[in-house]
């Protein structure tokens, strides 16, 4: 992903001919200094966004930026910004929108690894992202102590639900091993996961050849028979629980015999670290 086209196609969108309030009052072009401050608790991201946004202007300059994965509390100094008046003004809100949505995200997922409380469990994200802002946000998780799930279709297989169904329609149900192995032959570092949505799948299906399960929407009592059977019917990789698991929950996790939790959460309805630039 190219940060710096990203912030420039941004910059472009919201002034896309000159900023029409200062024009219109005539305010003096003139060298200052602003600062980025915290105006909450958590985990800052957004060191290159910074060092790439002042690079669109030729006067201004950044010191003492905060890097990747800071602790940060309410009134600290993210970063000095140095250049014109009106410039500032121009790359402000751009510059906000992302250092506060990805810091949101880094946030939100340290909460979440410190609600489970065991090492032994990652926190995954998903591919519920913005589009275009995948790789930002996948690098804020892991900012924030959680780990990434596949970038996106053509890294991993993920035999979900609707694989299912229309193997099942076709008649083919029975070849997904055979599919899933020749896959693996031809891309021997190619990983493969299945998602299961009853104890009755995991009785059924060969699950020699996947690296992960997903136990989508399992009752929580149901989860350690669930590994049980995994374990029983030839399965020797991690387990990975998924559906509905939010901040208010992840700690009923934290005794399970699983190795990864997914949460949509991280990404697709952050809220956004309060962030404010003072001049």
């Amino acid at each position: 992903m190219n940060v710096e086209n990203f912030i420039k196609q941004s910059i472009q969108e919201d002034c896309p001919t000159g900023d029409i309030t200062t024009t219109s009052l005539d305010i003096k072009s003139g060298q200052i200094e602003a600062k980025l401050i915290a105006k909450d608790e958590g985990v800052f991201f957004g060191h290159d966004i910074i060092k790439q946004a002042v690079k669109q202007f030729p006067a201004m300059s950044t010191s003492n930026t905060l890097l990747d994965g800071h602790q940060i509390k309410n009134k600290d100094i993210i970063s000095s910004i140095n250049g014109n008046y009106n410039d500032i003004l121009i790359l402000e809100r751009t510059l906000l929108n992302f250092i506060q949505h990805l810091s949101g995200i880094a946030s939100k997922t340290q909460q979440a690894v410190k609600l489970l409380n065991n090492p032994k469990i990652s926190v995954c994200d998903t591919r519920k992202t913005i589009p275009g802002f995948r790789k930002l946000a996948k690098s804020a998780v892991k900012a924030g102590g959680g780990k990434n799930h596949r970038e996106g279709l053509s890294d991993m297989i993920l035999i979900k639900e609707n694989h299912l169904t229309i193997l099942q329609k076709e008649k083919r149900l029975d070849k997904l091993p055979d599919y899933i192995h020749a896959a693996k032959t031809k891309n021997n570092t190619l990983k493969a996961e299945i998602e299961i949505e009853t104890l009755e799948q995991l009785r059924t299906f060969d699950l020699s050849v996947f690296d992960y399960i997903l136990l989508d929407n399992f009752k929580l009592t149901d989860i350690p028979t669930a590994v049980d059977i995994a374990r029983s019917n030839q399965f020797s990789g991690e387990i990975e629980c998924s559906g509905n698991i939010t901040h208010d929950n992840i700690s009923n996790y934290t005794h399970l015999p699983i190795q990864r939790i997914s949460m949509g959460c991280l990404t697709h309805s952050v809220t956004a670290f309060d962030i404010s630039l003072i001049i």
